[in-house]
């Protein structure tokens, strides 16, 4: 018995889960586990961590399938998990981090072949995205690339909508700002 796409056919897949169907796993997996990938690589840049850290996410959908109570959507849910994942991951990294920050290394400039890639618009959206701040990357990745809704935003971030939505205002103010240099 296949689920139908969308959120209906997700909430059917998460009470199948629940009741140990593995394949069931494997559809919220296909349908999901990218955007997962996507948003947490927003937030780290490191796609082996992002791959053990989605790993760890999906694992967590398997557990706990059974608690999920529809307040959000189902992407919004395992988005959430996977958020919680990666602060958790950066908290545990920056413990483990003993050597200082040297403060007297220069930030440096883009080398050679970002110049050239910059020359292309969509390469100087991703660059401009790139030096944006945690939490304003997420906000845009969420919204534009996941195609999200501030609500559902607000929910994945553990944030209050007006926060948000000013993310967001920021976000795209320093954008505009980058791409206009």
């Amino acid at each position: 018995m296949v689920a139908e796409e969308g959120e209906a056919g997700d909430r059917q897949l998460l009470e199948r889960i629940a009741a140990g169907d593995m394949a069931a796993m494997r559809l919220i997996y296909t349908r999901h586990a990218d955007a997962a990938r996507r948003f947490v690589m927003s937030r780290l840049r490191d796609p082996s961590e992002a791959a053990d850290i989605v790993h760890n996410t999906m694992i967590d959908v398997w557990r706990n399938a059974g608690q999920f109570q529809g307040r959000a959507s189902a992407r919004s849910w395992i988005l959430t998990i996977a958020r919680n994942k990666t602060v958790d991951h950066i908290r545990r990294q920056a413990r483990t981090d003993l050597a200082p920050p040297d403060d007297s290394v220069a930030d440096e400039g883009p080398d050679p072949e970002t110049v050239i890639a910059a020359s292309q618009d969509a390469a100087r959206v991703r660059d401009c995205v790139a030096k944006l701040g945690d939490r304003h990357r997420a906000a845009i990745h969420l919204a534009y690339f996941e195609e999200m809704t501030c609500a559902e935003i607000a929910r994945v971030e553990n944030v209050a909508e007006g926060t948000v939505k000013t993310r967001l205002f920021h976000a795209k103010k320093l954008l505009m700002r980058c791409l206009s240099r």
